[in-house]
């Protein structure tokens, strides 16, 4: 090697634990799929099955018609508008009671953060169903379901988002003699408001997706009419349903994602 030239790093050995992870990984995955049930094979068979057939073609007419998809559409929108402002709406005093540096006591803290995790394991289909159960088949379960959905999912992530905020104009407020709210209000909530509102449109852009399935168990929206027309093995009005929600539901997130660039 001449003096000029530097020597190259010598790749790194990899190390006898690394190796031992992997292989366990390995192993459990092959196990997990064994008892399961996992077959390869079905990944390609699954394309020689003649149901595929009853997808195509798909009946427009029936599709964009207001009484059959459009106004059911229109009411998945209504559900995902209304539980995005009961969920937020929620969110936004919890979260700040949630957070270390905005709680008012530590009692209030440690009750709210329990209170939310339960909140938070509960799934959103169970919560649907629960509500159906409650109040019957129809959008107001449908609303009060995502709107605990919204509260979860909210929550967790503003409340994240005021913990990691600056602890300097809060402080500045409570030192001129502020009380607790005012102090928050003032000195946290300006700085975190961005992202408060980017998080609503992102938790919007989830209730969307979550109030189809939800309307499968009767909570409202889209979502029953496609249970109801896969029940009578109607896939090609399926597949024209599911099309014509994914371009609407493109069409929000891109919306959406401007915006949120736009306020973070």
């Amino acid at each position: 090697m001449s003096p000029g030239e530097t020597a190259r790093p010598v790749r790194p050995r990899p190390r006898l634990r690394t190796l031992a992870i992997t292989t366990g990984l390995i192993a459990f995955t092959v196990f997990a799929g064994n008892e399961v049930g996992f077959d390869a094979s079905t990944s390609w068979e699954m394309w020689t099955n003649p149901l595929w057939g009853m997808f195509w073609p798909i009946p427009w007419d029936w599709v964009l018609d207001r009484s059959n998809v459009l106004d059911p559409l229109v009411e998945t929108f209504q559900i995902a508008i209304l539980a995005s402002l009961i969920g937020c709406g929620l969110a936004l005093p919890i979260s700040f009671a949630m957070s270390r540096l905005t709680t008012p006591n530590r009692p209030t803290y440690l009750v709210c953060r329990s209170v939310m995790n339960v909140v938070r394991a509960v799934p959103d289909l169970f919560w649907a169903k629960l509500l159906v159960t409650a109040v019957g088949i129809g959008a107001f379960a449908g609303t009060w379901a995502l709107s605990i959905f919204s509260l979860a999912v909210m929550v967790k992530l503003f409340s994240e988002t005021v913990d990691n905020a600056d602890p300097r104009p809060l402080e500045a407020a409570r030192a001129s003699g502020s009380r607790h709210l005012p102090a928050v209000r003032t000195g946290v909530l300006p700085t975190v408001l961005p992202e408060y509102v980017a998080y609503a449109l992102y938790v919007f852009e989830l209730n969307i997706r979550a109030s189809i399935v939800l309307g499968l168990v009767g909570a409202g929206g889209i979502g029953r009419v496609i249970e109801a027309q896969r029940q009578f093995f109607r896939f090609d009005r399926v597949l024209g349903i599911l099309l014509l929600v994914f371009v609407i539901v493109l069409i929000i997130e891109q919306f959406s994602v401007a915006l949120r660039k736009r306020l973070v």
